[in-house]
């Protein structure tokens, strides 16, 4: 894999680390742009500028900003300034609340929108920036010429720039994976932001993220809209080689959300979090204990119920493992080229249901049934049950309880609280779990930590435990250190 090495000065609109002062001049009419630009005031957002002239009073100015990638949708801001012939103005684009938040990595284009007392109106030229973090060295390793797969990292130590190699080898092994299984050809670029100190990454999480980040560690969070992952890449010992398997799940989401387009909304959470699971690679062993007790119980769920996950900390594992399972069963079986209809169908008739049964000639009854006798279980006659009003909600993965007999598996050495029911939202967000008191004996960490998609969770003895989509907890202390070793060192 041929990899692109550039340098990115703070000065560049492409990282929008300074953008006061870029000067261009554009005229029509008598309307003339003296100075434009946009400053970056991370985390709070951006402050775009304008000075214009014209020989008729200038009564409005607008500027346009769109997120780049899924979105056509543009929003645009009032420049304030006093109307006359010569005018200079500001307009702030804020990113402080949920409904406003820009995330590091997103692509933006803006561009102002002039209008005068006489009816002339000036459109300047479209700018393009990448929105991050402000007094960071920030590079950029691509892969390809073509730059569709970007890592924006910045040299912290001596181990930045090869972390930030790694994570662009891993999302582009996934995408050459996972591309042609949902049928996504990338046309614009996918963007993965690397942070090399926890510090920095916490000041670019979502409002209330950044809350719960002061007493929580996330090793990673994607966003869909904006086609930008956030990852945890620093040297702590809790984040270890969670890193390439954080970078695999997360980014095949990004994929997902790529191939269903406006309809990702009706992508079950089976089969989003299966095909995620999936992508990482290896058997996911540690699904089993889940897996099992449901086939031997019999209480394997209904496809068609797990469109959303929600339930107990183990239940949500079970459906992780399930979702697998099932994605396995059926690339296994139908080949990939049923898998790709799917999400063709899926994206043009916003239709779950039907574009299964165009795809694979199956309903989704049809499709469990199948499925349940694979697994060894009696097929069950079943009307389709009656679903909740969906709501796009983050999936979980929380830290798992111990398992209540220890002779049936391992069962971690300590227990992370059960993490409260999903809060919908159209994003990934992270499951928390808070810090353990330290202890005379062994003092915890300064900063407690939460791990990524495959973080085992401490005292895990050897074996690992999947965790929240977007990011999951490790509990910081010397259980946590134990865990260590069970780490996966996948796709290396």
């Amino acid at each position: 894999m041929t990899k692109w090495v550039a340098a990115i000065a703070l000065l560049l609109v492409v990282i929008v680390a300074s953008l006061a002062g870029h000067e261009r001049v554009a005229a029509q009419g008598t309307v003339t742009v003296l100075d434009q630009g946009v400053e970056n005031q991370f985390p709070d957002g951006l402050r775009f500028h304008l000075e214009a002239e014209s020989s008729s009073p200038i009564e409005e100015i607008r500027v346009y900003v769109r997120k780049l990638g899924q979105s056509s949708r543009s929003v645009y801001r009032t420049v304030e300034f006093e109307p006359g012939e010569r005018i200079s103005g500001e307009a702030l684009f804020q990113s402080k609340t949920a409904n406003e938040f820009i995330p590091t990595g997103t692509r933006l284009s803006y561009y102002f929108d002039i209008r005068t007392a006489d009816g002339q109106r000036l459109e300047t030229e479209p700018e393009v920036l990448v929105y991050l973090n402000r007094g960071l060295d920030w590079d950029k390793v691509s892969d390809g010429p073509d730059e569709l797969i970007n890592v924006y990292y910045y040299r912290h130590t001596n181990q930045s720039e090869d972390r930030a190699n790694q994570v662009l080898e891993v999302a582009a092994d996934t995408y050459e994976q996972m591309g042609p299984i949902l049928g996504v050809e990338l046309i614009e670029p996918m963007n993965l932001v690397v942070y090399s100190d926890y510090a920095d990454m916490r000041l670019a999480l979502p409002p209330k993220s950044r809350v719960a980040a002061q007493q929580l560690r996330t090793l990673g969070q994607a966003f869909t809209t904006e086609r930008t992952l956030l990852v945890d890449g620093s040297n702590d010992v809790f984040v270890g080689d969670n890193i390439l398997g954080t970078t695999a799940h997360e980014f095949t989401h990004l994929l997902v959300a790529d191939a269903a387009g406006t309809a990702y909304g009706q992508v079950h959470t089976w089969l989003n979090e299966g095909l995620a699971v999936y992508s990482e690679g290896g058997d996911q062993t540690e699904f089993d204990f889940y897996v099992n007790t449901a086939i031997r119980n019999d209480a394997v769920p209904p496809l068609a119920s797990l469109r959303t996950y929600a339930g107990t900390p183990d239940e949500t594992l079970r459906n992780y493992g399930l979702g697998h399972a099932a994605v396995t069963y059926m690339l296994d079986t139908y080949g990939t080229e049923k898998m790709t209809r799917l999400f063709s169908e899926i994206r043009t008739t916003h239709n779950f249901e039907k574009s299964l049964e165009a795809a694979y000639g199956l309903t989704i009854i049809e499709l469990d049934n199948e499925w349940r006798e694979s697994l060894g279980l009696a097929p069950r006659e079943l009307s389709t049950p009656a679903l909740p009003a969906f709501q796009a909600i983050p999936t979980r993965r929380p830290t798992p309880t111990p398992a209540g007999s220890a002779q049936k598996a391992p069962a971690p050495q300590a227990t992370a609280p059960a993490t409260a029911p999903p809060t919908p939202t159209g994003e990934p967000a992270p499951t928390y779990t808070p810090m353990p008191a330290p202890t005379s004996a062994a003092p915890a960490p300064a900063a407690p930590s939460s791990g990524g998609c495959s973080a085992p969770p401490p005292g895990s003895a050897g074996r690992s435990l999947p965790m929240e989509m977007a990011s999951a907890a490790l509990l910081a202390g010397p259980l946590g250190l134990l865990a260590l070793g069970a780490f996966r060192r996948r796709r290396r």
